[in-house]
């Protein structure tokens, strides 16, 4: 099935902004990126076919992709250099929306070291923590730690399969 026909449903300003890319499911997989690029929910990008992939592989029909932080950059390098706290709060909101009535969710957690790129991000992450704090999720990661001790992206490993992620080590 090609990319625009997965029904695949996208919130968020197309040019600067992207808060989620969804496709419903039975067996929901959240995925929580650094920040979005190109994909749109009629056009992917390297990413989130391997993301589809990666949740095809694993058993999972359906993903909520969100990200660290909303703001659309195909270069990480041109993130803000300050948190843009209204950007953020939103980002948070609709995170909490898309997760409100999902119990013991699956989160793969898919940012790699790109979080070291900007102070910022790692706030981001504690704050997108503490919103799944009461929901009992499964926390994971693609294969293992990258060598700086980060989940990794999706973009970098050869292999596929999901592993346990110690979420108090982040922290």
């Amino acid at each position: 099935m090609k990319y625009c026909e997965m029904n695949i449903k996208m919130i968020g300003d197309v040019s600067n902004v992207r808060y989620v890319l969804k496709k419903e499911g039975q067996k929901m997989l959240v995925v929580i990126g650094v920040n979005p690029s190109k994909a749109t929910e009629n056009i992917s990008d390297p990413t989130m076919t391997k993301i589809i992939g990666f949740a095809k592989y694993n058993g999972f029909d359906g993903f909520i992709m969100l990200n660290l932080y909303p703001q659309r950059c195909t270069n990480p390098n041109g993130l803000d250099k300050e948190i843009n706290t209204e950007m953020h709060n939103e980002n948070l909101k609709y995170i909490a929306s898309e997760i409100s009535n999902i119990e013991s969710p699956h989160v793969l957690l898919a940012y790699g070291d790109t979080i070291e790129r900007r102070p910022f991000l790692k706030s981001c992450l504690r704050d997108i923590i503490s919103l799944f704090s009461l929901k009992n999720p499964q926390w994971m990661q693609i294969g293992t730690y990258t060598k700086s001790g980060n989940p990794r992206h999706p973009s970098r490993p050869g292999h596929c399969t999901f592993s346990p992620l110690d979420i108090s080590k982040l922290l």
